[in-house]
């Protein structure tokens, strides 16, 4: 389950809708849950322990993922659309949204035409105390977002009405998900 009102999501459906995504190589510290779940279980556990003394425990991703990492998923997974410099995009996606009035951003056009390339960098995170938490129970699980990850959540906004369908079938298919009776995204946005 995502919040479909996050920017991450907004931002890449209204990349989808526009056809055009930012050159922005700037890092997303951006996890998949069953890691972030690891961490926090094993943080719970050790505070239960009397010798515990980290306090701190910031959940870095490894590799950083970037935005253009993200962005080279949607055309790989068959949606159209075309890279270009961020100055580009923003005046495109300006026009888009005088003209058609209708863009997944458009709530957060003051953010992503301000500067966005500036406005997305994240923090360094001081992810020792993690590091040497998950060093205590050396289980693998995926500590950044990888293609076939991204593969997984765009299939899974699909299937919640929040992403088309891609329209290209070059690449490969979207993972097919098990989808229960009733699942639907948080947010208000549909496609």
């Amino acid at each position: 389950m995502t919040n479909t009102d996050d920017f991450i999501w907004r931002l890449v459906k209204g990349c989808v809708q526009l056809g055009l995504v930012p050159n922005i190589n700037n890092t997303v510290n951006m996890v998949p849950v069953d890691h972030v779940a690891r961490c926090t279980t094993l943080a719970a556990l050790e505070h239960l322990q009397e010798s515990c003394a980290m306090s701190v425990l910031h959940i870095a991703a490894k590799p950083r993922f970037t935005f253009n990492d993200m962005f080279s998923s949607l055309p790989r997974y068959g949606y159209q659309v075309e890279q270009c410099e961020y100055l580009e995009w923003r005046r495109k996606l300006e026009r888009h949204v005088m003209e058609v009035q209708d863009n997944a951003l458009f709530p957060l056009l003051h953010f992503v035409l301000d500067d966005l390339p500036t406005s997305t960098k994240g923090p360094e995170l001081d992810d020792r105390n993690t590091q040497a938490l998950l060093e205590l129970e050396p289980v693998e699980t995926g500590m950044s977002v990888t293609d076939g990850v991204m593969g997984l959540y765009l299939a899974w906004l699909v299937q919640v009405g929040f992403l088309p369908q891609p329209e290209l079938s070059s690449g490969p298919p979207l993972p097919r998900l098990e989808v229960t009776q009733g699942m639907v995204a948080i947010g208000r946005n549909r496609v």
